[in-house]
Parts: structure tokens; C-alpha cells; sequence
């Protein structure tokens, strides 16, 4: 894999160029925010697909620390790493705000993280803060490629390459009975493997949007912190307690006194909702809602937001009116601009 040290300095690109170059070879663009486009237009998410994630990387975690020095610094606990299994979780700051969420999973004893790419260099840079005296090592892996694939492609009727993780892509409570739900596989391979796929699939299997995977997490209940949206919620803000993206047993992490104190002291007044924009207009993530008609201070934020052409606009919201089954939100200088709430796939209390 190739390497880079740990500092702001020379941090490796999150994504390998011959990775890009490969991409814009088959009609794909990237654009911002590091998103892959392509120019067949699909109307739904089809049967059958690749989703190249370009906007996910991949970071190594590496010596005989590794998991202690981890489980100190996560809200998930290392010691449900699993093979074939993404195991999902968050880092916090000392006030209990999610700074980054994340995957790992554990492969020939190094254990990967796969987690937003504008993150990765505040991530790295505060991890190396407390590595003291630990012997563990991180560095981004810009020579693997994520991807998503559809659950029906079977991926034994193709050559195995020696590294590869794949795995469901959600925690189990996001399988819900909602039609929106499907389950995937996300796989992360070297990129020459990630080609060579792609190769024997063309022809049968589209490549789709890399937006196509922010729209399957969002249909899933499933948030993904970028830099627009870091430090600014508690995990139980973005219902990552609901989807065993925090273990209340396990030992101290940054800001697990505010995220345990939420839980057994306090109720939760802010939760993550799934909605839809009516009519054609631009989500920004980030931007303050409130609900419509209301004169109140902001109700919350928009987290994540996924807009495809000809595909009905969908995001993540984090509001303190949660419990109204038909609230409606609207941007606080656009009325306009209203979203209608989404069921997700799992309870919210």
C-alpha cells in the first residue's frame, strides 16, 4: 500500500490518480467534493449497479496497539470487529460533537477505517495528538478504491483478488420494511482489482453517480459527517445510538461522558429525519430549516443531501421537532423551500 506519514504536511491524496484517470476513461467526471459523474441518467436506482465512491478513503492503522489505541479515541467498540463486516462508529471532540463518522474493519492484523475524504486530514491530525508512546502508525491508503455494488451481483464469479474487504454496507438496524431499503455490498479493493471489475462487468452492469451512495445512506437512515457538518452534533443527534454506532459498555473515548450522560440522565430533544424537497431546488448542506409556518428560532440543519437528475431530491435533517409524523420543514429565508418528512428504517424511540 502506498504510504504516508502522519503529518498535515505530506499527507498522500485520498484517491490514486490512475483510479481517477480510469473513471474519466469510462465517461465519468469529478467534481466537487470529489464526486464521480457519469452521463447515463437512471431514473430510480436500478437492479443492478457499481457505485464508484469516490468521495469515501481509506486510512491503515497499523502495530500492536492498534486496537487499545482505537477504542480510546471511538465510540464503537473494537471488539466487535469481525471479518467480512464493516463495523460502524464516530469520533467525537471532548464535548461530545461528532467530528467524523466512520467503518472499520480488520484484515491480515492491520484494521482499515473508510470515512469521508475531507475529513481525513482533521482526522489524522488529531489522532497523532495521542499516540504518546503507543506503537501504532496510520497513513491513507490512496491505492484502494470503495465501492458499492448491488446485492445481486456475486462476486465469487470473479477472479478473487489476495486483498479485499466486502461486506454489508448498513448496521442491521437499517434493514428495515420501508421499500426505499436494500441491502448492498461495499467493498474495498486495490485499485487494479477495482478496474478489472468494472471491465468484466461492462456492458451488464451501469456505473452509476457516486451521489447514488449518498441517496442509498440516506434512504438507510445512514449519515455521513463531511467538513460542512463536523463538531456540530451529539451521536444521538444523528441517531448513530439507534444504529449501533455507539457502545454504552465499553471503556472512555473523547466526550463519552456527554454522550452517557445524554443517554441515562437526560432525553434526547434533537434526532436525525430522512426528507424530500418539493420541487426543483438545490439542498445545501448545512443550512439551517425550520418548520413551516413557524416564527421560532432555526429547528435544525440539514446533514447530508443527494440530488440526481430525475430522481426525487432526498436528505438527512437533524431537528428538535422530530416526533411529528407530518412536519413539514422549509429554509428559514425560503419558505419556499419545503421538505416533507421520509420514514426511516428503524424506530426513533
Amino acid at each position: 500500500m502506498n504510504k504516508s506519514a502522519a503529518t498535515s504536511e505530506n499527507y498522500s491524496p485520498s484517491i490514486s490518480q490512475s483510479w481517477l484517470t480510469f473513471l474519466e476513461s469510462k465517461g465519468g467526471e469529478i467534481v466537487g467534493g470529489q464526486r464521480a459523474i457519469f452521463p447515463q441518467i437512471q431514473q430510480e436506482i436500478p437492479e443492478r449497479y457499481i457505485i464508484p465512491c469516490t468521495q469515501e478513503a481509506v486510512i491503515c492503522f497499523e502495530g500492536k496497539d492498534v486496537e487499545s489505541f482505537l477504542q480510546n479515541q471511538l465510540t464503537c467498540d473494537i471488539k466487535n470487529l469481525e471479518d467480512n463486516r464493516f463495523l460502524f462508529g464516530a469520533y467525537c471532540s471532548p464535548k461530545g460533537r461528532v467530528l467524523t463518522t466512520l467503518r472499520l474493519f480488520p484484515l491480515n492484523g492491520t484494521v482499515y477505517m473508510v470515512c469521508h475524504h475531507s475529513m481525513v486530514t482533521p482526522l489524522l491530525d488529531r489522532l497523532k495528538m495521542f499516540v504518546f508512546r503507543a506503537d501504532v502508525t496510520f497513513h491513507i491508503c490512496s491505492d484502494l478504491a470503495v465501492m458499492c455494488l448491488d446485492e445481486h451481483t456475486e462476486l465469487g464469479r470473479f477472479p478473487i483478488p489476495s486483498w479485499r474487504q466486502s461486506g454489508p454496507g448498513w448496521p442491521k438496524a437499517c434493514y428495515g420494511d420501508s421499500e426505499s431499503t436494500q441491502a448492498v455490498q461495499l467493498m474495498v479493493v486495490p485499485v487494479p482489482d477495482a478496474i478489472e471489475l468494472i471491465e468484466n462487468t461492462e456492458g451488464h452492469i451501469p456505473l452509476l453517480d457516486s451521489d447514488y451512495w449518498n441517496l442509498l445512506q440516506i434512504r438507510h437512515g445512514v449519515v455521513s459527517i463531511t467538513s460542512s457538518t463536523t463538531d456540530l452534533f451529539t451521536p444521538q443527534n444523528l441517531n448513530l445510538d439507534l444504529i449501533s454506532g455507539v457502545s454504552f459498555t465499553k471503556g472512555c473515548y473523547p466526550g463519552q461522558e456527554i454522550v452517557a450522560r445524554l443517554r441515562y440522565l437526560g432525553r434526547v430533544k434533537q434526532r436525525l429525519l430522512r426528507g424530500k424537497l418539493q420541487g426543483d431546488h438545490d439542498l445545501r448542506v448545512g443550512q439551517p430549516v425550520i418548520l413551516a409556518n413557524a416564527t421560532d428560532n432555526k429547528s435544525g440543519v440539514i446533514v447530508n443531501a443527494s440530488a440526481l437528475a430525475g430522481v426525487t431530491t432526498e436528505c438527512l435533517l437533524s431537528v428538535y421537532d422530530f416526533l411529528g409524523t407530518e412536519n413539514v420543514y422549509c429554509y428559514k429565508d425560503q419558505p419556499s423551500k419545503q421538505i416533507t418528512t421520509l420514514p426511516l428504517p428503524y424506530p426513533l424511540q
